[in-house]
Formats: C-alpha cells, sequence, structure tokens
C-alpha cells in the first residue's frame, strides 16, 4: 500500500517507505495500531555509563562512613554510659 500525497501539484510524498507505514520497522521502531513504538536500546555511551558507576560509588562510600560512624557513637554509648 503506497500513499502519495499531492501537495498542490509543486510537491510530492511517497509514504511507502516511511517508519511510520512499514510494520516491522527495524532498529527497536515498531508501529502497533497506528502508533510509533520505540523499543530502542538505551542510547547511553561508554563514558557516561563509567561516570555514573564512579559516582555510585561514591556515594556507597559516603553512606558506608556514615553508617560507620552512627555504629561507633551506639557503641560507645553503650560502653561508657553517654
Amino acid at each position: 500500500m503506497a500513499i502519495k500525497l499531492n501537495l498542490g501539484g509543486k510537491y510530492s510524498a511517497d509514504l511507502s517507505n516511511s517508519i511510520y507505514q512499514q510494520k516491522d520497522s527495524g532498529y527497536g521502531l515498531n508501529v502497533s495500531d497506528g502508533m510509533l513504538i520505540n523499543n530502542r536500546i538505551d542510547g547511553e555511551t561508554g563514558i557516561k555509563k563509567a561516570a555514573d558507576m564512579k559516582r555510585e560509588a561514591k556515594r556507597a562510600e559516603k553512606i558506608s562512613i556514615y553508617a560507620d560512624a552512627i555504629s561507633t557513637a551506639e557503641a560507645r554509648k553503650n560502653m561508657f554510659g553517654y
């Protein structure tokens, strides 16, 4: 089914090869009931993933330090009765 648009005689468009008309368009784009569904993989680069991992490691270290400080304070409280 080829869809051709006539826009005032001067311009015309052939939408038969458009991603909106193809059933299995590939690249993670699918048409379901006339709606374009994006099933593509994440577009994150390796550098962004490495930066996120570094940020999460820093955050986990901070949380660990806070948890150690709280447990040490509780131990001192129980030991010395502050």
